[in-house]
């Protein structure tokens, strides 16, 4: 179908609850006949829905409704904050059993949606409601390391997003007013409408990943062990509000360990590669294939497809996502792959990241840098071809490659790091391929507070190293710490034969660049790195054998969130390297 905004009735109202409050929707649906249903759920204004929103999936044989959180746009509530949490899954159960029970509706009921209308998914699905039929949530972020204090790191931006989320309201209210809504203008500010408090400001108390922060993970096998119906996760590498293909592929291990139509979808990308409205068309595409298949009841085969697809290298020409195209597809039974080996590079005195362990000079040795100076910009082109500060980072990149290099995971880092001031010191790593024309391509970054030294080793595996972040321990100066870390996400990315791999340790930028951005912890020092066999400073990548490129590299500038620089000839950076005439 094709269906123009005349075609569907419209309905903008309130679905009421168990306990009272009523929660605001917007919804579409053909003229006639009884139809299969896609949720959307979230905290903006998804209960002031665009027909443009809604036109794809009607297009594709669904009516759609979308609702607002309970206390956000014009929906009723008394809530302790916006975050998504049990409160949310109840009230949305709740809102899927209303739509069965419409004379439009067949009994079918999926969900779609991106970011916060991601993980709101996964609190409805919890809560098992009959008629639920499949669940797509994309982009999830919402954890402690994953998204809130990133390696341990407060992420300021936040306040910035508590500010945008409200700034929307007004705008849904004004939308819902011109469809005829005259309750809206009553229920917001109203009794009827409450947070108890700023979502920041809840954040800012709980600095720790305490009990607060465990009752909001989505990823706790306690939570998404309750999920029993069909689920496709989506997730991009370099999606910049924070791990979400981390997140997305944790949550994929731990659901029903015994639930066989599971699935995840990786791509390079940013947070909105896997929106349904505004994402990768081929991304779309496997959604509507998913949602056929256990919402509408089509077999169309995905059920025997792998658990797992990566799309490697998708470009996106003049930027757009609508334009978007995969270099090549693999698909993997299972996450991680099983065949990737993870072999460790280590850093040397010289700059190098080489096979061989330090063991004899120039190899051997100790780098410093000024902290915290240095800091590599990786927000958008403009903010890449600022070249960090020269004394403030320290560079290793491995000689040209006689092949190529696939890699598919999340390295481990370990850097055997001391300070001569201060009593903590942030980590920032940053990624890159350097081609033999000198074009340095962002591939990924990496965050940690070093006073978060506790490791949770329970849950910590070849994919992630994860701390508990429940506590952390002041550092002492001159004093060597181990120092073990994974990266924001994991990243497929094919290294060509001529290329090298180049790593940068420096300071966290404080400025956002799209989101991210934290203050750096400590007081202005020198830091130093060690290279030697007692103290090996490494990072283990995960190789996949035998791979190869199976396309072109893509154009310069069409992979999203990977920004690129030229750059003349290899500087280690470091105090080291201190230029006299410079001064």
């Amino acid at each position: 179908m094709n269906y123009v905004e005349s075609d569907v009735i419209c309905d903008v109202a309130y679905v009421p609850m168990r306990d009272g409050t009523r929660v605001a929707y917007a919804s579409y649906r053909p003229k006639v006949g009884r139809h299969p249903t896609i949720f959307t759920y979230n905290c903006y204004n998804a209960g002031a829905l665009p027909f443009e929103q809604a036109k794809p999936l009607l297009d594709a044989g669904y009516a759609v409704l979308g609702a607002n959180w309970p206390a956000t746009g014009c929906s009723e509530g008394v809530v302790d904050h916006w975050f998504p949490n049990r409160v949310v899954g109840a009230y949305g159960a709740e809102v899927i059993e209303w739509i069965a029970e419409q004379p439009w509706s067949d009994g079918g009921v999926g969900m779609v949606g991106n970011s916060y209308s991601g993980s709101s998914q996964l609190w409805v699905a919890a809560e098992r409601p009959p008629h639920l039929k499949a669940i797509v949530p994309t982009a999830i972020v919402d954890g402690f390391e994953t998204m809130g204090y990133m390696g341990g790191m407060l992420q300021p931006y936040l306040a910035t997003w508590e500010a945008y989320t409200q700034n929307m309201h007004p705008t849904g209210k004004e939308w819902r007013i011109s469809h005829g809504d005259s309750e809206c203008a009553k229920v917001r500010g109203s009794a009827r409408q409450i947070v108890k408090n700023q979502y920041f400001d809840v954040m800012q108390v709980h600095k720790f990943k305490d009990a607060w922060w465990d009752s909001v993970d989505v990823t706790r096998a306690e939570l998404v062990g309750q999920i029993s119906v069909p689920t496709m996760i989506i997730g991009a590498w370099q999606d910049e509000d924070g791990g979400a293909a981390r997140e997305g592929a944790r949550i994929f291990s731990r659901l029903v360990p015994n639930l066989q139509q599971k699935r995840l979808l990786l791509t390079n990308g940013d947070h909105r590669t896997g929106c349904f409205w505004r994402g990768y068309p081929f991304i779309v595409d496997e959604q509507i294939k998913f949602l056929d298949r256990w919402v509408k009841g089509i077999r169309n085969g995905i059920e025997n497809e792998p658990a797992v697809k990566v799309f490697w290298e998708v470009s996106a020409a003049d930027g757009d996502p609508k334009k978007a195209a995969a270099g090549w597809t693999t698909s993997h039974a299972t996450w991680p792959e099983p065949a990737v080996r993870r072999r460790p590079y280590f850093l040397t005195a010289d700059g190098g990241l080489s096979i061989e362990q330090a063991s004899s000079s120039p190899k051997e040795g100790v780098r410093s840098y000024l902290y915290p100076t240095g800091v590599e910009l990786t927000g958008s082109d403009k903010q890449f071809a600022l070249v960090p500060y020269t004394y403030g980072v320290l560079n290793y990149r491995t000689e040209p490659l006689a092949e190529d290099m696939n890699l598919l995971g999340n390295p481990e880092i370990t850097l055997f790091l001391s300070i001569d001031n201060g009593d903590d010191v942030d980590v920032a790593i940053t990624l890159k391929d350097v081609s033999p024309d000198g074009v340095v391509l962002f591939l990924q970054s990496g965050l940690h507070r070093v006073s978060f030294q506790e490791i949770d080793e329970a849950q910590t595996n070849s994919e992630e190293v994860l701390h508990t972040f429940s506590r952390s321990e002041k550092l002492r100066p001159e004093e060597i710490y181990e120092v073990r870390m994974s990266l924001l996400s994991p990243f497929a990315h094919v290294l060509r034969k001529g290329h090298s791999l180049e790593l940068t340790i420096g300071a966290p930028n404080p400025i956002p660049h799209h989101l991210m951005a934290s203050i750096p912890a400590g007081s202005p020092c020198i830091n130093r790195i060690q290279h030697s066999e007692t103290h090996s400073s490494r990072i283990t990548l995960p190789i996949l054998p035998g791979a190869i490129a199976q396309a072109p590299a893509p154009a310069i500038g069409t992979l999203l969130n990977q920004p690129s620089r030229k750059e003349s000839k290899f500087i280690a950076g470091g105090l080291q390297s201190i230029n006299p005439h410079e001064f």
